[in-house]
């Protein structure tokens, strides 16, 4: 195995599931299924070469990618980023990741993930939707609502959906909203899909102060990241009291001891594009925010981003990972040894899939939820989850990571086995 500084995100992933796998003895369970094997490598790894042309007239050459990783409880399920950093490898991670996180949640999910290498910001609208809808056209047949759903991610959000829908009728010639989710209420989307990722990060922040005896209205909070995850956790977090005194983004960091104006920080980044420059706090160094003396740490950016040196210092008694991998193996070890309760990945942000599944659902009977009903299912399918992870962790003597993916791997080991072995 690599060593740690040479790890890839799907080194670490594949080493989380063999370290918490072990237990569970899944060669003795299902003698001769070789279902760590099977469950540790991608039904299919797709990589391909896309060319665009510019507005000003040149080429654009990058490479697209997607990963169908394991479909053994239902269609493949997974978002779309465009980011300068997407390689193969972070894509398999964050399908891996995927498919074990539909299974906390228990809904009939697999796990699958994209993305484009490519500094996507920089590009004028009209390229953001030939390249968007050049993806969709080159992956074909590969992508469909009984087969392999796309979602947001990374860059992007509900317009570049729209764009796949609209890619797909065209191939296909027929209206199917199912195709992908997070898509605009207009064209079928689910009321409350956008804040839902966060939203799910808060619900389970709620049930974790509570069994820590917790008072949010006393407490304080760092999120790092303000995207679409950690905006809304900061505004739930701030709606219910909490102090959120320091966030941060790609361009910086700002904080305030009394606590940040949400409401007005998300106006000012609306407007402003980043997080510096807003009067309600100071700017600090940008990875100075792991540091902050809050009570809740929330990681809601990209992988790896809590090294163990970052955990050495870490002084928030609760972190909720509200990104993907954001915590390398050896930090979380560390983690656990400082006592720190850390609620993982694969639980804390399936808040975004959750209502994703809503939104298939109510795309396939073409009737639609208001978003009262929306947030009172997530809060049940999150509370659920949060308590069956937290009784398994209690009764293994564990952590809530190590709960998770017992009963993710359990899962869907179960059903790999019960679908037979070709």
């Amino acid at each position: 195995m690599p060593i740690a500084s040479e790890m890839t995100a799907f080194d670490s992933a594949k080493a989380l599931f063999s370290r918490y796998a072990e237990s569970l003895q899944l060669e003795k369970r299902y003698p001769g299924r070789r279902l760590h094997e099977r469950l540790t490598l991608p039904d299919r790894s797709v990589e391909f070469r896309l060319t665009l042309q510019l507005d000003r007239g040149d080429t654009l050459i990058t490479q697209g990618y997607r990963v169908q990783f394991n479909d053994d409880r239902g269609p493949y399920k997974g978002g779309l980023r465009f980011h300068p950093l997407v390689d193969l490898e972070e894509v398999k991670a964050l399908a891996f990741w995927m498919y074990l996180k539909t299974a906390v949640v228990e809904i009939p999910f697999g796990g699958a993930k994209g993305g484009i290498r490519v500094d996507y910001e920089n590009l004028t609208l009209a390229e953001k939707e030939r390249l968007t809808k050049k993806y969709v056209l080159v992956l074909g047949d590969e992508i469909g609502p009984e087969k392999d759903i796309p979602a947001p991610d990374v860059n992007t959000g509900e317009r570049e959906m729209a764009w796949i829908m609209d890619a797909w009728r065209m191939h296909h010639g027929r209206y199917e909203r199912g195709v992908v989710t997070g898509k605009p209420v207009a064209v079928g989307g689910s009321q409350g899909r956008t804040s839902a990722t966060g939203r799910g990060v808060f619900f389970c922040i709620e049930e974790a102060a509570r069994e820590m005896k917790l008072d949010l209205a006393q407490c304080a909070a760092a999120v790092q990241g303000f995207g679409n995850v950690g905006r809304h956790a900061a505004l739930f977090l701030h709606q219910a009291g909490v102090r959120v005194t320091a966030v941060s983004d790609v361009h910086g960091a700002i904080r305030n001891s009394q606590g940040l104006d949400i409401p007005g920080l998300i106006r000012h980044v609306q407007e402003a594009g980043q997080v510096a420059g807003f009067k309600g706090g100071d700017s600090f160094a940008r990875d100075d925010l792991f540091f902050e003396p809050v009570d809740i740490l929330v990681p809601a950016a990209l992988e790896n981003a809590i090294t163990a040196e970052r955990a050495e210092r870490i002084q928030a008694r609760l972190v909720a990972e509200g990104a993907n991998g954001p915590t390398t193996p050896d930090a979380i070890a560390l983690l656990g040894e400082k006592g720190v309760t850390v609620i993982p990945d694969i639980l804390c942000n399936a808040g975004g899939v959750t209502v994703s599944y809503f939104e298939w659902v109510q795309n396939r009977q073409e009737f639609y939820w208001s978003a009262e009903q929306v947030d009172h299912e997530l809060r049940a399918v999150m509370v659920r989850a949060y308590r069956q992870v937290a009784a398994e962790a209690a009764s293994q003597r564990c952590t809530l990571r190590e709960a998770a993916y017992r009963l993710a791997i359990a899962r869907v080991a179960d059903a790999a086995h019960r679908r037979g072995a070709q």
